[in-house]
């Protein structure tokens, strides 16, 4: 059960840069959640926490970050993190522990002294347990991580939202994705664990995916129309990776479009010569036919008309918000399993009518819902649920709550018989501080009924569920707060 808070943080932040590799300098990572859970005005344990593992690795909290001591419980962590909410079994665990396979003795009794170590971190840094839990589970141990909480997760998510709009003919969303997913990487996947020459195949992949998205980043400004801005940022991989043909391919393109033809085919010709003297092969069909155009100067290869960047706005930056809104959905896509999100916030703005109608035609059951009377609330769902209908590939159901609830069942139910599982569903419930009793149960009933339809309900309040609805982390399972 998934149970979490996440404060709201300013977007209004200076413009976002084209994001670099590591090999020419850390990204900057977004700050962490916040979690949230206790009575209101009183301290809250979990505030603030992050699992960082694209970088150096660290535990933070509100009040920093959490003592890790020795390479024993760095590596242990590390491990269990890249296969968080997996079972890890023990003789794996040794094996990261002693990789040359030269076991002592003692080694069970010093792998359970790191992970009460572990736990011990975990305790002493006040980390609730439906955030993060390390426990035993045969034939090993469990690290359990909401998945807000672990910043690999967070990329996964927003490089998959990326991809899919990239592939769907969206550069200006993917770019916008795949930003924010570079953006949380600080250097190398568990850094000092690398530079003490650890080799795990698992962080060579984790690695990859980096460079995948920042290719996939590269296109997408390209298709925006940037690509000036884009050719530093492909060199670096070229240089560090010389084979990699798609990047070859994206750096060739922008350089031509950039006029200079004559960089662009010297970026083919290393690319061939590196291939031929690692692999004894040739550049693929997709490289060579651009060779060739380049040479011929093929009027396709020029950006259509209208996509100059410079006639577009790319500077506005990322919402780390919208793009967890995004990103819950891809969670209940990918996983098949339902989610509930709640925006709760203090009363800022005067509210305005919303559209009980979803994205491609599909209404709400009742009439026409009523935004959250809370400004950051009311753009927040604007904006997200715009980009659904934008999009046309999700119904967006608004559902009533009546005066006293009595509608909210009802209309979640209903909501829940239109759904199906190859369309992702997102049901939005609007102004719930207004009322008592029932909602838990309401909304919990309708997740678990829901099985595997991707669905995501989001919820608006003045203040998170929790503080208006005793019990409702116990009534409703998978549920994320964002205080707005």
């Amino acid at each position: 059960m998934i149970n979490q808070t996440i404060a709201r943080t300013s977007s209004h932040t200076s413009p976002t840069h084209l994001p670099r590799p590591a090999a020419q300098s850390a990204l900057r990572t977004p700050g962490p959640p916040r979690l949230r859970s206790g009575p209101p005005g009183e301290p809250r344990p979990g505030a603030d926490v992050s699992f960082r593992l694209l970088g150096p690795l660290e535990i933070v909290t509100a009040a920093g970050p959490l003592p890790l001591r020795g390479m024993n419980q760095r590596a242990v962590l590390a491990f269990l993190m890249l296969h968080a909410n997996q079972v890890v079994a023990t003789s794996d665990l040794m094996q990261v522990l002693w990789p040359d396979g030269e076991t002592p003795a003692t080694a069970r009794k010093v792998l359970q002294n790191t992970v009460s170590a572990l736990r011990g971190v975990l305790v002493r840094g006040d980390i609730p347990a439906h955030v993060a839990s390390l426990v035993s589970q045969a034939p090993g141990y469990m690290l359990r991580l909401a998945p807000e909480a672990l910043d690999l997760a967070r990329f996964r998510l927003l490089a998959d939202q990326g991809r899919r709009a990239l592939a769907a003919g969206q550069p200006e969303s993917a770019a916008r994705s795949l930003r924010a997913a570079l953006g949380m990487w600080r250097g190398r996947a568990a850094q000092e664990l690398v530079e003490s020459g650890v080799e795990w195949p698992q962080l060579g992949v984790v690695d990859s995916a980096r460079t995948a998205a920042l290719e996939d980043y590269c296109d997408a400004e390209l298709r925006n129309g940037r690509h000036d801005e884009t050719i530093g940022c492909l060199e670096t991989v070229t240089a560090a990776e010389p084979s990699r043909e798609r990047a070859c391919h994206l750096l060739m393109l922008a350089l031509y479009r950039a006029g200079r033809q004559t960089e662009a085919l010297r970026a083919y010709e290393r690319l061939q010569q590196q291939l031929s003297e690692d692999f004894g092969v040739h550049p693929g069909r997709e490289v060579r036919e651009l060779h060739q155009a380049i040479i011929d100067q093929d009027p396709a290869l020029l950006p259509s008309e209208g996509t100059d960047g410079r006639d577009l706005d790319f500077s506005a930056p990322s919402d780390p918000e919208l793009d967890l809104l995004f990103a819950l959905l891809t969670l209940v896509q990918r996983r098949r399993r339902p989610h509930v999100v709640t925006l709760a916030g203090s009363t800022g703005g005067t509210g305005v009518a919303g559209d009980p109608g979803g994205a491609g035609g599909t209404g709400g059951t009742g009439g026409p819902g009523t935004v959250a009377d809370t400004g950051g609330q009311s753009r927040l769902l604007a904006e997200y649920t715009a980009g659904l209908r934008r999009d046309g590939q999700v119904t967006v159901w608004h559902v009533r709550t009546g005066p006293d609830g009595a509608a909210l069942g009802d209309d979640l139910r209903a909501a829940l018989r239109r759904a199906t599982p190859d369309r992702p569903l997102v049901v939005v419930a609007e102004n719930l501080h207004h009322v008592r009793g029932a909602v838990p149960e309401c909304v919990g009933e309708v997740v678990r009924a829901a099985g595997r339809t991707p669905l995501l309900v989001v919820l608006t309040a003045r203040t998170a569920p929790e503080e208006l609805w005793p019990g409702w982390g116990a009534a409703v399972p998978w549920s994320t707060t964002v205080v707005v």
